[in-house]
């Protein structure tokens, strides 16, 4: 995956506008994880339709978010009344924003698996530093699928597979790698005396708008800052 290719694909879906909702699996990992909402600095890395960003709101916290996508910053800046301070426009393929705050829970759904290697690592040493002690630190990605056998008229008849071909889900333009598991722990056992896992879980959706016969099963890992 090249940089520019990340850069290029995501500035193509500035017009995108996609009717999401918040993610139910992120609040209960952090509920069920003693996670205090009122009054606590949440970050949202890479918050696209922002949907979370405002249940967080709906909920007490004072929100801040990264986004590659300039209309994505003005889509939630009119949603949220929010000051335009708290959001920052960035790709953190080149560099990552320089936040002064210090945050409760920090979080990326579906953006660390756009970043390279190397800004893998750099991204999570950055949230470390303007994570509070004992701060919350989530990381979700696309960790296998469930596919419909094509010959089969039963929706409910899926097989696993764990070969994470791109085809299956996305199109050929999209950069986005999937992380395998020596990755992943790699990036934990490098961080581990700062961050402790908490938990892992996973949620189940549809990446097409029409096709229910592909599905992926997305990998939650929640960390606290112990240092």
């Amino acid at each position: 995956m090249k940089k520019d290719q990340v850069t290029s694909y995501w500035k193509k879906l500035e017009k995108e506008n996609l009717d999401m909702c918040a993610s139910p699996t992120l609040f209960r990992l952090l509920k069920i994880n003693g996670a205090k909402f009122i009054s606590k600095n949440v970050l949202d890395v890479g918050f696209g339709e922002g949907q979370n960003l405002i249940e967080f709101q709906k909920r007490g916290a004072n929100i801040f978010g990264i986004e590659l996508r300039k209309s994505k910053i003005k889509k939630i800046l009119k949603n949220t009344k929010i000051k335009k301070s708290n959001f920052f426009n960035c790709d953190l393929n080149i560099s990552f924003p320089r936040v002064k705050k210090k945050f409760d829970i920090i979080y990326t759904l579906d953006t660390l698996n756009y970043l390279t290697d190397k800004n893998q690592f750099i991204f999570f040493e950055k949230c470390c530093k303007i994570l509070k002690k004992n701060g919350f630190f989530v990381i979700h990605y696309p960790q296998t699928q469930l596919i419909n056998k094509r010959k089969s008229k039963d929706l409910f008849n899926y097989n696993i597979s764990n070969n994470y071909k791109k085809s299956y889900f996305f199109g050929k333009d999209n950069p986005i790698i999937f992380l395998n598991k020596n990755k992943i722990q790699k990036l934990i056992k490098f961080y581990n005396t700062k961050l402790k896992i908490l938990s892992s879980i996973f949620d189940i959706n549809t990446v097409s708008k029409s096709n229910s016969s592909k599905l992926t099963i997305n990998r939650f890992i929640l960390f606290k800052k112990i240092i």
